[in-house]
């Protein structure tokens, strides 16, 4: 009887505790989410650099483009990537544009639609990530329309 009892415990307490960590991951990703400014630590810049797959394209400094970028970047709000497992590495090599900032920081978007703050995957509100690599496509090569 104490046996099964303290197994009885056991189980209960083990899966008490993985209930626990899945209803404290989900409100972390709920509430934790990051937007344009929090990223970039102002709203306007002066020079951004715009990579793909590691290589730079060129560094903007034109107003008009800097203001299209913001205008994109800021429009998206940052969340934790909302799945408990991540997509294998093979999944995140797809084509990658990333936008790096004065300060160092940077979004980018793969041709999959995962989207990556300062390296780490994270999501977008909605999940449009294939939106936000076409929209992010377009202001690199604007001659591709």
């Amino acid at each position: 009887m104490r046996k099964s009892t303290a197994l009885g415990f056991a189980i209960c307490s083990t899966l008490l505790l993985i209930l626990l960590f899945l209803a404290g991951r989900m409100l972390y990703i709920k509430f934790y989410h990051q937007s344009y400014a929090d990223i970039t630590e102002k709203t306007t810049q002066t020079v951004v650099a715009l990579t793909e797959n590691q290589t730079e394209i060129q560094t903007v400094t034109d107003p008009e483009q800097l203001a299209a970028i913001t205008e994109l970047l800021s429009g998206y709000t940052y969340t934790q990537y909302p799945n408990l497992f991540k997509p294998g590495k093979d999944q995140l090599m797809g084509n990658l544009l990333t936008v790096t900032f004065e300060n160092g920081n940077s979004i980018g978007v793969n041709a999959d639609g995962y989207v990556f703050v300062n390296g780490e995957l994270r999501d977008i509100e909605g999940s449009r990530g294939q939106e936000f690599y076409h929209k992010l496509y377009l202001l690199f090569y604007p001659n591709a329309s």
